[in-house]
């Protein structure tokens, strides 16, 4: 009889456990807040950015111009990025600037160059919705 009460117990005292840890792992869970600017560092582009996100559709990124040369990778990063933001829609990007100037031999040192603004708006494809509207 006190073995079965000591089984018992183990079991209730492994239920509390596993029922306190899912608890404690739903209130680590932070969305991100709308409307507020959040850093991000992205480590295979090696670029610093801030991100707004407007709804699950629209978001504004600040990428930031640390060098000349690494321009390229900001430019292939905000590409790559919109393309993971609007998850299979078509990116719709507007520039608010920071394009650099391409100049292969300045004849004066370049600027400070300032950072890499986008607006980026997810847009359904309208083909795709056609082509799925004729298939049913």
């Amino acid at each position: 009889m006190q073995s079965r009460t000591t089984l018992i117990h183990k079991i209730t005292v492994k239920v509390l456990i596993l029922t306190s840890l899912s608890l404690l792992s739903a209130c680590s869970f932070s969305p991100n807040k709308i409307g507020v600017a959040e850093k991000y560092y992205d480590f295979d582009h090696q670029i610093h950015y801030e991100q707004i996100k407007y709804n699950d559709d629209h978001y504004y990124l600040q990428i930031k111009a640390d060098s000349y040369e690494h321009f390229s990778q900001q430019s292939i990063f905000l590409l790559r990025h919109s393309q993971t933001l609007c998850r299979g829609d078509s990116p719709q990007i507007l520039l608010h600037g920071g394009v650099q100037k391409f100049d292969r031999l300045p004849l004066y040192p370049r600027p400070y160059q300032p950072d890499l603004r986008a607006e980026v708006k997810c847009v359904k494809e309208i083909n795709r919705a056609l082509k799925t509207s004729t298939q049913r």
